[in-house]
């Protein structure tokens, strides 16, 4: 499934990690009616925004596939951080809508190694 987005990438090999974490941040929110716990781009733009650790010369970037009304999948791309060995991370988050809210129900990472230090495109494989 997430392997057809990219022919360079593999995606087969990103790690899961933990929604449990960001759920429960967003259940607290949506608790004390904090607005950017609303809607998939506010929750990404608050839990995995470009605010935090990038240098000069970074990007951020954000696809998404909506594959129904209560199912989206946003492709989160951080590149340029503060790291010797990471230059960039790859998230590949899917939400869903249940009890009306939305909730991440997977997260996939991926990085893309500084030169000299690992693979060049984005894996699951961990930089050196």
């Amino acid at each position: 499934m997430l392997s057809s987005c990219s022919s360079r990438e593999d995606y087969s090999s990103f790690i899961s990690e933990d929604t449990n974490k960001y759920n429960n941040q967003i259940a607290s929110a949506i608790d004390v009616n904090e607005a950017w716990a609303t809607t998939p781009y506010l929750i990404i733009g608050k839990l995995f925004g470009p605010e935090y650790r990038t240098e000069g010369n970074s990007g951020f970037s954000l696809e998404q596939t909506e594959i129904s009304n209560e199912h989206i999948r946003i492709i989160v791309t951080q590149e340029g951080l503060l790291d010797d060995s990471v230059h960039g991370e790859k998230r590949i988050i899917e939400f869903k809508y249940k009890a009306n809210r939305w909730v991440i129900d997977n997260i996939k990472l991926g990085f893309k190694c500084q030169s000299g230090r690992g693979q060049q495109k984005y894996s699951g494989e961990l930089c050196s």
